[in-house]
């Protein structure tokens, strides 16, 4: 089958949109012919066949080129039978396209796609939804917002993201890892994501953070991560907040920084941390779909300890691959994180059944398999 994939979020751009558009088209493609019409990249990214970017940044540019360059695609390769979107951002772009060439249209919904605070991009892109032949959710929340919003509830499908479980195993000792950063002897709570404000990095840090400190002085605190750079909605200088938080508190010893890391050095950090903390925010305009970081914590063997907002609970199951408290509750987030940390004995228990959980129910080719069955139905 022919796909034609219109995507604002892409590699190599960094995020967990962009990370699961890049393996869902990565995996298709062994089995399909994707044409891929993303956004500009600078001149760091080298051409790759198949991927079609405009030759200038913004939006609206992107929008231009993808609908011209979507036409000719489709005119030329009459053999495309679905459009795929990679968010409800450009859902317009794939309906309009699917009509006129009489393909299916198909959209990746994320979460904060579908809620974004403006009129205008409520009634001018998600409305639109409720015309897409397919509406795939990466979680059961957002299944339930795109049905809010419009999407008829027999077009809703559930596929939650896919992780390449082997590369967080590592045959490294968690000690050496330490021993490598100059952590050796310390318990390491993680923190991975960009610093987008319902991440909840700060609040953390101000209401959790030193009362963990003071039961284990030895505790130190790693945010992988930075303020989003090519982000449509998230500008805030949120790192500077959390700089200014770990200053007032008097957390500097306890803290490090380690910014965005490669492959390489991201799959050590989470092989050597002891447990990996999602402090999600409840907002009314943001929300997290699902939580990737989870599974990747989870494939590495580490628990988590996250709120229940939005997609996050789908990621963790309470109790068993860690644990799942309620949002800006930091009295059981700390007692958790705590009774993790100085208990091995519960902490090895939920990393080991989070990574036989993962490597069952998150595998990529579980995952993929889930999309081709989705492709057949809509074909």
């Amino acid at each position: 089958m022919n796909i034609l994939v219109i995507t604002w979020n892409f590699p190599p751009r960094q995020g967990g949109m962009e990370q699961l558009l890049g393996n869902v088209c990565d995996e298709l493609s062994k089995n399909h012919k994707l044409f891929i019409i993303t956004a500009y990249a600078d001149h760091s990214c080298p051409p790759k066949a198949g991927i079609f970017r405009p030759d200038r940044p913004g939006l609206i540019v992107f929008f231009a080129y993808a609908l011209w360059k979507g036409a000719l695609l489709l005119r030329c390769h009459r053999d495309i039978r679905v459009v795929f979107g990679g968010s409800v951002l450009v859902t317009p772009l794939v309906c309009i396209l699917a009509r006129i060439f009489r393909c299916k249209a198909l959209i990746q919904a994320h979460g904060l796609d579908l809620l974004y605070p403006s009129f205008v991009y409520q009634i001018f892109i998600v409305w639109w939804l409720r015309f897409c032949d397919q509406v795939v959710a990466n979680s059961g929340y957002t299944a339930s917002l795109a049905k809010d919003k419009g999407a008829l509830e027999e077009s809703i499908t559930t596929i939650h993201p896919g992780v390449h479980w082997q590369r967080f195993a590592l045959p490294t000792a968690m000690d050496a890892l330490k021993l490598e950063r100059g952590l050796q002897g310390k318990r390491i709570i993680l923190f991975v994501g960009r610093l987008a404000r319902r991440k909840g990095v700060k609040e953390f840090v101000e209401n959790s953070l030193g009362r963990i400190i003071q039961e284990l002085p030895d505790v130190r605190f790693l945010i992988v991560g930075d303020n989003p750079k090519h982000s449509l909605i998230h500008r805030d200088d949120v790192r500077s907040e959390i700089e200014h938080a770990i200053s007032a508190s008097h957390l500097e010893e306890h803290v490090q920084w380690l910014g965005a890391l490669n492959d390489e050095d991201l799959v050590k950090v989470y092989n050597l941390c002891d447990v990996v903390v999602l402090p999600i925010l409840q907002m009314k305009d943001d929300v997290e779909g699902f939580g990737i970081v989870a599974l990747e914590a989870a494939a590495a063997g580490k628990p988590v300890v996250a709120t229940s907002v939005g997609g996050v609970p789908d990621s963790v199951e309470n109790g068993k691959s860690g644990i799942v408290v309620a949002p800006e509750n930091y009295e059981v987030m700390s007692r958790s994180i705590i009774q993790l940390l100085a208990r091995d004995e519960i902490k090895s228990s939920l990393g080991e059944y989070a990574q036989r959980r993962v490597r069952e129910r998150f595998c990529w080719s579980s995952t993929i398999a889930r999309y081709e069955k989705t492709l057949s139905q809509i074909t």
